[in-house]
Order: C-alpha cells, then structure tokens, then sequence
C-alpha cells in the first residue's frame, strides 16, 4: 500500500505549506477525519505536497493509502476489513477527490471512531471543491517566489542560473510543472550550456517540449476563456484591458468569467486594469493557437515578428481557413456581422437593430455555424480579411 512517487522533482518554496502538513500529521485526534485540501491550478505543484505529505505521514509510522485503493465502494470496504483492527494513524491520499465514492466517505467516518484518520486531496484554486467532514483544512498553492524559481532551477541543472536563464524562466509563470517542462526541453535539444558553475541558454527560443506544454495549456481551458487569450495574444505582451474588450466586442464585466479562467491558468497575467503575458514567448505560443489568416488580420505585423511566424514552427500549426462564402449568411446575419466588427457588445447591437440581446445571442451562433468559427474573435478577423 502507499502513494506512488508521481512527481520527484525538487521541493521548494514551500515551507510555510510543509508547516501547515506537518501540524496536522502532528496533531492526530479521533472522532472525525481531518481533510486537507490542496488547493491551486493545474502545474502549481499540488501533487508534489500530496506525495510529500504521504512521505511525511510514512516517516511518523501511519499507513498511507492512495487513490484507487480506497475511494470506491469496495476499496473502501477492503480498507475496513484490514486497518479496522489498527489503532494507528491512517492517511487516505487522492489526485481526484470527485471520483471518491460516497460510501467510502462512510467508511472513513468508521475508521476514525478509534483511530487518527487524515484524508488529504487536491483541488482546483477557485475553492469549489466540498468535501464531507466538519474539520476541513485548506492550503493555497501559490506560484514560486523568484527567489525559490532559482533554487529550484539550480537544484534542476545543477548549476546556478544566470539571468538570461530566469528571464527565459518568466514563461513558467512560477509553476514548478512549466519550470520543470522548461528545463528538460533545454536540456534535451542542448540549448542549456553550463560552464563555471552557472546555467546558460544557448537560444532566447521556445524547446518543444515547452512550447507543446503552453499550447496544451490553451487547449485545457473553456472555449471563452480560451477565445480571450488567443484575442489578448494578438494584441501585444502588455495591453489595457479596455482594449481588449473592445477588440471582443464585449464589455468589461462580460469578460470577466473568461478573464479570471485565463489568469489562473498562469498564461496571462495583470493587475486590475493592465493586463500582461509573462514573455513575449507565451504570448507567441498562445498566437500559434490560432489559424495563420485569423492571427494575420487581426493585428498589423512587423516585418521581423511576421518573418518569424512565417518559418515552420515545431509541431505543426493549424491548416489555413479557405475563403469564406458570405453569402451563406442572411441580410439580417450579415448585418449582425457588421456590427460586430464595430465592436459593439451584444446589447448594442441589439439596439441598433431593433431586437432583444437574446435575438443578437441566436444570429451570432448561426453566423458562427455557417462559417465554421467559433468566437468573435475570429468572426472580426474575417470581416477584416474580407475589408
């Protein structure tokens, strides 16, 4: 039984986090389990505390049961059958803490009315995640500090990094996951030189391996979110956010679903009215998201950035649109067309002409359906294509 190492990389960074585990596993009382939940975004580093806490827990003489092993109905029961008898401490570990059965978590009431029962799992940073238990602990995972990105790039290569390195580092945004994707893609196409005791990169580029992490990173979020960042992405590394929802067609607070989704996702960052991507290179892996002709039309190129998007870029992109045939669309959607690339919101639109929001809302997604889009976004870059 036990947690399986599932990320070994160097813990740092974390020591007010450790304190918090540690006090609990120092503090086992009977009754009722104990949860803790770790909670942050995807790459934060979530699942290296849970294996250290199952790390911790081993070292303080409790037995430790990880995920599936546990958490569904028969698991759970076979847990009953061969701990049921044991007084020690128990430590229950899940990645996945929505799959848990609910019997189990009856199970585990059983159990900790003669034994010490911890349950630690992660969660996603927006604190959604409920769990039964009356004692219920919650850390914040929080992205690395400057400070503990370079300890952890040092413990990585084994050598002290420059600043042309941590510059290159800022595309992690502070999640040990990206660092980590980073660094051994720099290493693997031996892009990283060490000499003298210090890191340093061969190239101010992307390796694949990184580029391929930040696009699955766009892919993972929701579609609006995703629209927006591909938008912000043609904008600029630094940009008002006024701007960019004039160039959505949507007001400020509309957006702000999406825009917080886009935050968390440690691709774009900003402070209130100021929005930023970490590096210019995020920001050009999130525009190789888009279609070659949507990202074209929807920002005026230099000749130098409009040369490099136009070299093969690793992994492929995504096949260019074909023209576009606007006469599948109606008078009326082609009107709402117009006046999306206007960058008018909804219900300016609507008042313009003459119908509810709710109307604006049907026509845009027949609009979208007929030529084969899916955001505003690119329904203005084709207006534009089409000027």
């Amino acid at each position: 039984m036990g947690l399986p190492r599932t990320a070994g990389y160097a813990l740092v960074g974390r020591d007010d986090e450790l304190r918090q585990i540690t006090r609990l596993l120092d503090d086992p009382h009977v009754g009722r389990p104990t949860v803790l939940v770790l909670e942050g975004p995807p790459g934060s580093g979530r699942t290296r505390l849970l294996d250290e806490t199952a790390r911790l827990a081993r070292h303080r003489g409790a037995t430790v049961f990880a995920e599936p092993e546990w958490a569904g109905a028969v698991g759970s029961r076979q847990v009953l059958r061969t701990v049921g008898g044991h007084p020690g401490p128990l430590v229950f570990l899940d990645d996945h803490p929505r799959r848990i059965d609910p019997r189990a978590w009856s199970v585990l009431d059983l159990l900790a009315e003669t034994a010490p029962v911890l349950v630690a799992v992660t969660g996603p940073a927006d604190g959604t995640l409920h769990l039964p238990g009356a004692d219920v602990h919650r850390i914040r995972v929080t992205p690395l500090a400057p400070q503990a990105q370079a300890e952890f790039v040092a413990r990585t290569v084994g050598a002290r990094p420059d600043p042309q390195l941590m510059d290159l580092c800022r595309v992690a945004a502070g999640r040990p996951a990206a660092l980590r994707e980073l660094l051994a893609g720099l290493q693997e196409e031996g892009l990283l030189r060490t000499e003298g005791g210090w890191a340093t990169p061969r190239a101010t580029r992307l390796p694949r391996r990184a580029e391929a992490y930040l696009r699955g990173q766009v892919a993972s979020v929701s579609a609006p979110a995703r629209h927006l960042l591909q938008a912000a992405a043609t904008v600029g590394v630094s940009f008002p956010l006024l701007r960019l929802a004039r160039l959505m067609g949507v007001g400020p607070v509309t957006m702000l679903p999406a825009l917080e989704e886009a935050l968390e996702s440690g691709l774009l960052g900003g402070d209130g009215e100021l929005l930023a991507f970490g590096h210019d290179l995020v920001r050009a892996a999130v525009e190789s998201t888009l279609p070659r002709p949507v990202a074209a039309a929807l920002r005026v190129e230099s000749p130098r950035r409009a040369a490099r998007r136009a070299a093969p870029a690793p992994g492929g992109r995504r096949p260019e649109r074909g023209p576009v045939d606007w006469n599948l669309l109606s008078a009326r959607e082609r009107e709402i067309a117009d006046l999306v690339g206007q960058a008018l919101t909804n219900r300016q639109i609507a008042t313009r002409a003459a119908i509810s929001p709710h109307t604006v809302n049907y026509h845009l997604r027949q609009i979208f359906q007929k030529l084969g889009i899916g955001s505003r976004v690119e329904l203005v870059a084709l207006l534009h294509q089409r000027s």
